[in-house]
């Protein structure tokens, strides 16, 4: 082979052995991929099989040490494929429900929260650092009540404490990002008056809130956002949009939020927010300014429900619009920002395609100033001037204020001339909706609030009249038209004069006069509204005016089908601000079914209580008279106090009609006859306004000429038990009882009836659960009783005197006492008697001699033991005294000891745990998230730290307690 066949096959050689080192490196390269693959799929699947129940455990556990609500988790989660490396943690169903006044209103119920965070937390064990956290299909539920108590106070206070002092939090905050998506909330602040509902919120917020400057950009939008403020409604179901960027800069002492690229949208109207908001240390600085450039009259009239919500798409508007805002200056608990906010429209007209009027002319020049600082009686608030006309009718109204914090003046003029039956030419209606009428309106005023409250009447210039005249509503939102023939009020400086009022709806007729005192005070101060009616009517249908049937009662066979009024959520509210007095003659009522007559009385309502004096009315063949109140302070438990008498009211029409009658008093679905009745009941109601049967209190009475009961279970049950067919329908003539209601049951005091020939004394109790226990004295002549009985007795007394006797009936007395019980529920109670035991004792047949003479010999044998017993005790009593004070007083000094050193240790406890506390807050810096992060982790050290110490102090009280008692029980012992 020559020297170049020698190259070739060397090449060759190693060529292949180049192509077979690829192809193993290959192979290996494959092998190990796939090993890693399947490393991490296993991986994968063990994690959250492994760390499932530890995470949740961890996070009830959390929850626990830091909330006094409940909290409830449905379903636990874990994965990591879709955010590796990271972990999300799944919580689904969790609901934080509400204790004490809140109980019943979740805080929040939400069907999914995630939270992301690191792997390597989860494995190594160490504090679990959140970086993301995700809600979605939430309902929060906001409340503050009167007295400022707010449910989303759930955190557990500083004074309190959990666990060891070592025992940190699981979790840190680390947040990069957080969602909410598809959320409702409801705040309802009743402290502040103050109401809002967002539905269907899509929010998100993305930075490093762990920074100390932080690029931070949000985007929300709301289906429906609803604001209101003392009684008035700002924003009502405004969709709402907000783009919004943020610069935020934290320092050690300040806070700076500067707005960067931002887009406000509330329904159509579109604006921008420019400048910052900062916080420093006791006072806040702003400098903000609105910027509306783009906004057009149409964007601003998506903001008026009446437009937005009828035809606003097809609606053709023209003219100008300028909305200009600025707030600027320092706010502390003195001071308050100086602003200029101004309102410009002109030449403005609205036009809908499918009416042949338009409204033109409209000019709207509105503003408000104040240039900041303490003196907030230098605000300006101006109308200079609102013009509208349409179809020859005419609007013009102006307001002036100043000085409103001291003494308002107030200079306004309003003027209205409107054919209502020419709106239709100028706004769509719906179907079937129409008006017709004459509206006219021309008021001034002008001065100072002083002359009114002053009584100088003669200073305040209030003149003009509002009249409507012959106006018809129609609309399918109505079961009936209203007719208002004559409507008029008339201004002067001292009060609002109805001079009269007729109207009509269906077949209800009703006439209102009366005035209204400080009207000007309650508009501008808030201050207290006056006013006193008098309201007459000869014939009231309120099922028509409600838009029931006539013929609907509330006849039921259980309050289970109450279904529609308990689920309204929305009890009915007194108003807080107001003294108003009703004075009330109704010839003809109709209310669900009942026919009443001559109704009279008096309402006042007054610091949201509805109190009722002297009314009455006849109905359910009677006379009701009614006197007491209703309250809503608590609109979540509304409270009465009423007082109640009826006058042979029909007991089958009470039963039919009031379906709380049953619950009370269940004997009354089977009792048929009049009754009379005084009682007063003091209690709490749910929004709906169904009595809480457990916490009705009162008291009172009821007779009856006669009643007659049949169908009734517990006489069935006693008619079976004594074996007396006639007592299953009795006829009770001339009942009188007395009874009181507490802790969900009616008792019934000992009171007589006669049950035929059977004299009976009956006492006990019903319970709103149904529960009775009544205890039934019964006096029986002889001759009712039944031969069955008597051979029961017979029986008996053959196995007490081993012979079978003859009972004889001659020989018994004339009445035999009976006792007789009934316990268990009203449809099926349990009888036990004494029918056969009272039967023996009256005819004598139970050996009582012998029982007679065995206790006379038991009282002397214990006579004389006592007499030995008291001369031996008398000897050695100085000597155990002496004993028994050395063994108290040894044992006391041991529990003084455990007690003060367990208070030595205790303290060091406290001590430490402050320390650390205040370590981590040194440690935290300047960001106010890591500072505030730092601060509950502090509180929760000391709360730790002070449960801790009171528990050492506690096992040793018990430990000193047990020394006392084991000291007692030795000294006892030597009796």
């Amino acid at each position: 082979m020559d020297e170049k066949q020698i190259s070739q096959l060397t090449r060759t050689t190693e060529m292949n052995y180049m192509e077979k080192k690829k192809k193993n490196l290959v192979k290996k390269i494959l092998k190990w991929s796939g090993l890693g693959v399947l490393l991490l799929l296993i991986i994968a699947i063990l994690i959250p099989i492994l760390f499932k129940d530890k995470l949740k455990d961890m996070v009830l556990e959390e929850a626990n040490k830091s909330l006094t609500a409940k909290v409830d988790i449905g379903d636990f989660d874990l994965t990591f494929i879709q955010t590796f490396p990271n972990l999300t943690i799944q919580l689904f169903d969790t609901k934080i429900a509400g204790t004490g006044d809140f109980e019943g209103t979740d805080l929040i119920n939400a069907k999914n929260i995630r939270a992301e965070v690191k792997l390597w937390d989860v494995i190594s064990g160490d504090k679990i650092a959140i970086r993301g956290i995700y809600l979605d299909g939430a309902d929060i539920n906001v409340k503050v009540l009167k007295d400022g108590k707010a449910n989303y106070d759930i955190t557990i206070p500083d004074t309190t404490t959990v666990e060891e002092p070592e025992d940190d939090s699981n979790f840190k905050m680390s947040l990069q990002k957080y969602v909410l998506s598809n959320t409702n909330i409801e705040y309802d602040d009743r402290e502040g008056d103050m109401y809002a509902s967002i539905k269907n919120l899509n929010h998100e917020g993305k930075g490093d809130l762990t920074a100390d400057i932080i690029d931070f950009e949000t985007f929300t939008s709301m289906d429906e956002l609803t604001y209101e403020m003392e009684g008035l409604s700002y924003l009502s179901k405004v969709k709402t949009e907000a783009d919004v960027g943020l610069k935020m800069e934290f320092t050690e002492k300040t806070s700076k939020f500067i707005l960067k690229e931002n887009v406000f949208k509330l329904n159509n109207l579109q604006f921008g927010l420019n400048g910052f908001y900062e916080m420093l240390e006791g006072y806040d600085q702003m400098d903000l300014s609105l910027d509306a450039s783009k906004a057009t009259f149409k964007d601003f009239l998506s903001l008026i429900p009446t437009f937005y919500q009828s035809g606003y798409e097809s609606m053709i508007t023209k003219g100008n619009l300028a909305m200009n805002g600025k707030v600027a200056g320092r706010m502390d608990e003195k001071s308050m920002p100086g602003w200029d906010f101004k309102l410009n429209v002109d030449n403005a007209s609205i036009k809908y395609p499918d009416v042949p009027g338009t409204i033109n002319n409209i000019v709207l020049k509105a503003g408000s100033t104040f240039k900041g600082g303490e003196n907030m009686d230098l605000m300006t608030l101006d109308v200079t001037k609102f013009h509208a006309d349409f179809v020859g009718n005419v609007l013009d109204a102006t307001l002036k204020m100043r000085n409103p914090m001291t003494d308002p003046l107030i200079q306004s003029d309003i003027v209205a001339k409107v054919d209502l039956g020419s709106l239709g030419k100028v706004m769509p209606m719906a179907e079937g909706e129409s008006y017709s009428g004459k509206l006219d309106a021309d008021v001034h005023l002008n001065g100072r609030l002083s002359a009114i409250e002053t009584e100088k009447y003669e200073e305040f210039e209030a003149l003009g009249t509002l009249k409507l005249m012959d106006m018809l509503y129609k609309s399918p939102d109505l079961p009936e038209p209203v007719n208002i023939s004559t409507m008029l009020f008339a201004f002067s400086p001292k009060n609002l004069s109805l001079k009269e009022m007729n109207a009509k709806m269906g077949v209800s007729d009703f006439q209102i006069s009366g005035t209204i005192d400080n009207y000007l005070g309650y508009a501008f101060r808030d201050e207290l509204l006056k006013g006193q009616f008098d309201f007459t009517s000869a014939n009231l249908d309120l099922n028509q005016l409600m838009g029931s049937s006539t013929e609907t009662t509330t006849t039921t066979e259980s309050s289970e089908t109450s279904t529609p009024a308990e689920e309204s959520s929305e009890p009915l509210l007194i108003p807080g601000n107001v003294d108003f007095l009703l004075n009330t003659k109704i010839g003809k009522m109709k209310y669900d079914g009942m026919d009443i007559t001559d109704v009279r009385g008096m309402v006042r309502v007054k610091d949201e209580v509805a109190s009722m004096n002297d009314v009455n009315m006849n109905m359910l063949g009677g006379n009701i008279g009614l006197n007491g109140s209703y309250s809503s302070v608590n609109p979540d438990k509304p409270a009465i106090d009423l007082g109640y008498n009826l006058k042979n009211i029909s007991i089958p029409e009470l039963v039919k009609n009031f379906t709380s009658i049953e619950t009370m008093a269940p004997i009354a679905k089977y009792a048929k006859g009049n009754i009379s009745s005084n009682f007063a009941m003091k209690g709490a109601l749910k929004p709906s306004l169904e009595p809480i049967f457990s916490s009705l209190t009162g008291n009172g009475d009821l007779f009856t000429n006669a009643i007659e009961i049949s169908g009734f279970k517990p006489l069935e049950k006693i008619s079976e038990a004594l074996k007396m067919t006639k007592l299953k329908t009795q006829t009770l003539n001339d009942v009188k009882a007395f009874f009181t209601f507490v802790d969900g049951k009616v008792n019934l005091k000992p009171f007589d009836v006669k049950m035929g020939k059977i004299l009976t004394n009956i006492h006990g109790y019903t319970s709103f659960d149904q529960d009775i226990n009544y205890d039934l004295l019964m006096n029986i002549p002889k001759e009712e009783i039944p031969a069955s009985m008597i051979q029961l007795a017979e029986n008996a007394m053959s196995k007490v005197n081993n012979v079978v006797p003859k009972l004889n009936v001659g020989s018994l007395p004339a009445v035999i006492p009976v006792k007789v019980n009934l316990l268990g529920k009203v449809s099926d109670p349990k009888i036990t008697t004494d029918m056969k035991e009272a039967l023996l004792k009256a005819s004598g047949n139970l050996k009582d001699n012998l029982v007679n003479t065995g206790k006379d010999l038991l009282n002397k044998g214990v006579d004389s033991v006592k007499n030995i017993a008291k001369d031996k005790v008398n000897d050695v009593k100085e000597d155990l005294n002496a004993k028994r004070q050395a063994i108290l007083a040894d044992a006391q000094k041991q529990a003084d000891k455990v007690k003060a050193e367990a208070k030595k240790l205790a303290d060091a406890t406290r001590a430490e745990g402050a320390k650390q506390g205040d370590a981590l807050i040194a440690e935290a810096g300047s960001n106010p998230i890591k500072k505030k992060g730092a601060e509950i982790a502090a509180n929760k050290l000391k709360k730790e730290a002070e449960e801790k110490a009171q528990r050492i102090e506690k096992e040793a009280e018990a430990k000193a307690d047990k020394i006392m008692s084991e000291a007692r029980e030795k000294s006892d012992k030597l009796n």
